[in-house]
């Protein structure tokens, strides 16, 4: 957040709160730009997660709430799910 980096979809994993799943996120980018973003950034917290105070500063600054499903994630396995549906949106055929 301090180096002000701007990113054309940024994303928030969070365990509460209202959130969605990257794919809404990555379709309602789709619709509104006709083509899909340039840049991705998702925010994966520490175990335990982020804390709500963290939460909010990271949506204040753009970054639309996900979810990473039902289970709880290590930031590990966290990061590698990640990564699977970004390759998944961003190499999918349009």
């Amino acid at each position: 957040l301090a180096r002000g980096e701007k990113f054309d979809l940024p994303l928030v994993a969070a365990l509460t709160g209202d959130r969605r799943h990257p794919r809404e996120w990555f379709q309602e980018f789709l619709n509104s730009h006709k083509s899909p973003p340039q840049s991705v950034c998702i925010w994966i917290g520490p175990e335990g997660d982020f804390t709500p105070e963290e939460v909010e500063l990271i949506k204040t600054n753009g970054a639309k709430p996900i979810t990473l499903g039902n289970l709880v994630l290590r930031v590990e396995t966290a990061a590698i799910y990640c990564l699977s549906i970004l390759n998944y949106e961003l190499s999918a055929p349009r």
